[in-house]
């Protein structure tokens, strides 16, 4: 701290959503990780992603009613209180300023105000805020034209009977969202094949019997 204020620089003054501390007791910013991981055949574990989970910070902080300033309000321990709570409450999403870095997105998880003798006409709390990830991808309507526009969808039936020139079933453009799988692939499409007569007539049988009987 005497280097800091040697050379012109010092830390950053406390504050969790507008609400300036007057003492910071304590910091703690936490980074962490989670590797994914699989089992395979041999018995070993082989992992494939290192995913990283959002930044926790926990404040412990002081704030008096008669801080070094000169324009202050008495009750200004009571409001840090009610706004911390009413943060909490909405669930809003805040900034948050420490010695060491700011936080943008952050959300409070938890709030814990202790009260005594000892803290008199001032507001000694501790607070743990979890920063908030948000979406931020594209999403489109993926049944507009001017995205899928000139795909074949249907064959008609007598090309299928035909077995022969058999149309691609991916007519995509080069920058279409869809499943870019190969047009030459065997997709199964089969000649449509008669009715033998023999089936065909116990078919009619059937069909005149449940007729006769409604």
């Amino acid at each position: 701290m005497a280097l800091s204020l040697l050379f012109g620089k010092k830390y950053n003054k406390g504050n969790v959503g507008g609400v300036e501390l007057d003492v910071t007791l304590r910091e703690v910013h936490s980074f962490t990780s989670r590797v994914t991981n699989y089992p395979i055949e041999e018995g070993s574990i082989l992992s494939d992603h290192i995913i990283n989970e959002p930044a926790v910070v926990v404040l412990e902080g002081i704030v008096t009613d008669t801080p070094l300033a000169i324009l202050t309000f008495f009750n200004r321990s009571i409001d840090a209180f009610n706004r911390l709570v009413e943060i909490h409450q909405k669930r809003e999403i805040i900034t948050v300023v420490t010695g060491l870095k700011k936080y943008p997105r952050m959300a409070i998880t938890n709030l814990d105000v202790p009260r005594d003798i000892r803290t008199g006409q001032s507001l000694t709390f501790s607070i743990e805020l979890k920063q908030v990830i948000l979406d931020t991808s594209v999403r489109l309507e993926l049944n507009e034209d001017n995205i899928f526009g000139g795909v074949q969808s249907e064959i008609p039936e007598e090309i299928v009977n035909s077995g022969s020139d058999i149309p691609f079933i991916q007519q995509d453009p080069q920058n279409s969202l869809k499943d870019q799988a190969t047009s030459g692939t065997d997709v199964g499409i089969q000649s449509l094949q008669p009715i033998p007569s023999d089936v065909l007539v116990r078919v009619n049988e059937s069909l005149a019997l449940i007729q006769g009987v409604a």
